[in-house]
């Protein structure tokens, strides 16, 4: 575990159950990202909506059983708890369906959802929960009631086609750090006419939105950051067993997000992050228990 500060961190958008061919897991990039901030020493909020059903009643148990707050997570009467169907193949990367027009479609911006946001230091979110406009405008009404200092990280996460050019534009201008793969790199970087060299795309991609910092994540060919004081590239050498990719890019942002809070070189965030996001790789569970780096 990490000692430092009690950062209060928030994950913003979907909480759903994955359901695999042999088990079900809570999940959702949001949680998964709140619980690894959790384990890394932040006081972690769930900002969300689940269903009055039993899918949402095991959610609450088991976020409370991981310590986080979620009072911030809403019960929506009319609607079910999320769930997306996964499938792994060979080497551990999954495929997703979403269950349509669910509890996390129908987020309200709400006094409590105001009055955490205005005491985070950060909070993620991305494009899945974009999807329904009612969350959406609430999601845009959280992030612009955080404090002017608070890092407003977007974590891209394209998930089949429920993203457009307009919501990736509003949401890297509403942020000032950005994290993607490579794929989804190669998209933005097409989409806002950026050079497709690594290191040029993402300092014009940070100047053009004002961004604190960037992050593209290259898979096992390592990850790179970048501030407007600092370039750094992690080249991993460490080969792992890859059970299951699910939760490890939400680690990895979790844990760049705890480095940079704690003011630590932008070199050690990499490789602090990309270690921590292959030992999640090297498990079953999106957010297994990380007891080093």
């Amino acid at each position: 575990m990490i000692e430092n500060k009690k950062f209060k961190i928030a994950g913003l958008g979907e909480v759903l159950w994955d359901i695999f061919p042999d088990a079900k897991k809570l999940g959702g990039a949001p949680a998964n990202f709140s619980a690894h901030a959790q384990q890394l020493g932040a006081k972690s909020y769930i900002l969300s909506a689940v269903g009055k059903d039993d899918f949402g009643k095991n959610a609450i148990e088991l976020l409370e059983e991981a310590l986080m707050d979620i009072s911030g997570l809403q019960i929506n009467d009319t609607h079910a708890t999320g769930s997306v169907r996964v499938n792994l193949d060979e080497s551990g990367i999954p495929t997703y369906t979403f269950e349509e027009d669910v509890a996390w479609d129908h987020i309200q911006f709400e006094i409590t959802q105001k009055k955490i946001a205005q005491c985070l230091d950060a909070i993620c979110f991305g494009t899945l929960a974009q999807r329904n406009v009612i969350s959406q405008n609430t999601i845009f009404k959280i992030l612009k009631a955080t404090p002017e200092n608070c890092l407003r990280v977007f974590d891209v996460n394209f998930r089949k086609d429920y993203y457009n050019p307009e919501m990736l534009f509003q949401s890297l201008e509403l942020a000032n750090v950005v994290k993607m793969n490579e794929e989804e790199f190669l998209e933005i970087i097409s989409l806002f006419n950026l050079p497709s060299n690594p290191s040029k795309g993402l300092e014009a991609l940070m100047y053009q939105f004002d961004l604190k910092f960037c992050i593209l994540t290259l898979g096992k060919k390592g990850s790179i950051m970048i501030s407007k004081a600092h370039y750094s590239i992690y080249d991993s050498a460490e080969p792992i067993i890859v059970k299951s990719t699910v939760g490890a890019g939400d680690a990895f942002t979790a844990a760049a997000v705890m480095g940079w809070l704690n003011q630590k070189p932008l070199d050690q965030i990499n490789k602090e992050a990309s270690r921590i996001a292959a030992y999640v790789c090297s498990q079953l569970e999106a957010v297994p228990v990380i007891k080093h780096i």
